[in-house]
């Protein structure tokens, strides 16, 4: 989408010029040749001056307002994303998102567990390894209910078609 708004590039012009350059040659005494390069003399000032300052390059021909540019960008990245995911994913169906489903529930109940565990009074004191595996099973938790709203939104916004449900 962004490419409307690019710039076209120009084809060379072989005949600019202040890019043509007498080239001579100078013969010594001993036969050697030299070549020298000397700028052809009245294209001096056919030249166009350059600024003072360096300027950034144009990147567009028609240069979009930020509204225009974060609209093409946000449909860029939802048909990068799209393409992708297609790419990634052969196929998804209904059983595998209930299996991430029951995965994720299963992870927050393990956490849920050694939370209450930690509690119980038939342990002994806290250690760092306690925590450790807390942490681990948080993370793991959080984790996989990450990938799951993920996969759900993306299913909701038509990045990743379902086999077997027909499409609103």
């Amino acid at each position: 989408m962004l490419s409307m708004f690019s710039k076209r590039p120009e084809s060379e012009k072989s005949n600019d010029p202040s890019r043509i350059e007498l080239n001579t040659q100078r013969v010594d005494g001993s036969g050697n040749v030299t070549k020298l390069k000397v700028p052809q003399a009245g294209f001096a000032d056919a030249r166009p001056a350059r600024p003072a300052t360096p300027t950034r390059a144009k990147v567009f021909e028609n240069v979009p307002s930020v509204g225009q540019y974060l609209y093409h960008l946000s449909a860029d990245v939802r048909s990068f994303t799209r393409a992708e995911t297609a790419h990634a994913v052969n196929s998804c169906s209904p059983v595998e998102v209930q299996r991430v489903a029951r995965l994720a529930a299963k992870l927050k109940g393990r956490y849920l567990a050694q939370i209450v565990d930690l509690a119980s009074g038939r342990r002994g004191p806290i250690g760092e390894i306690d925590i450790a595996e807390v942490r681990r099973s948080r993370e793991m938790a959080e984790e996989v209910e990450l990938g799951l709203a993920a996969l759900r939104q993306a299913i909701e916004c038509g990045d990743l078609p379902l086999d077997g449900v027909k499409s609103d």
